[in-house]
């Protein structure tokens, strides 16, 4: 069992761009997606808006890419979540399921607000299960 969330995802023909590769900008996306899905599948959409009270910002986003990826090909987005004072971060490896290489990395911050946009304190249990997610320094893994 990986230490990281893996999300599986194939390159659509729309994010390509014109030298048929995906568009740096869909990185982004793919790294959101992963995100939500690994709230989802830990059980905490409870705290997630819409279904929960607490709307997640970001305010901090970064990438690196390193290869191209095209049309139809296999990925999967590695994701780990840490706690970063009352903010979390989350890191992102994106990888050829075909070359087993490392296509692109990530990082975001995100702060918890409330709907009226203040700042607000996530859950004590919440934050005790994020405690306990496996968090590796080195990063991105290799496949």
């Amino acid at each position: 069992m990986p230490a990281h969330h893996v999300y599986p995802r194939r390159v659509a023909y729309y994010e390509t761009d014109a030298m048929g590769v995906l568009h740096h900008s869909n990185h982004v996306r793919y790294f959101e997606e992963a995100r939500v899905a690994m709230i989802r599948d830990k059980g905490w959409m409870d705290i997630h808006h819409p279904v929960g009270p607490y709307i997640f910002a970001v305010t901090e986003q970064s990438a690196r890419y390193y290869k191209p990826a095209v049309f139809d090909e296999p990925l999967e987005v590695w994701t780990q979540i840490r706690r970063d004072g009352g903010r979390l971060a989350f890191q992102y490896a994106l990888h050829s399921r075909k070359s087993l290489a490392v296509i692109a990395e990530g990082f975001t911050r995100l702060v918890p607000i409330d709907a009226s946009f203040r700042v607000a304190k996530l859950p004590a249990s919440f934050l005790e299960a994020v405690d306990r997610e496996p968090w590796d320094d080195v990063w991105p893994p290799k496949c």
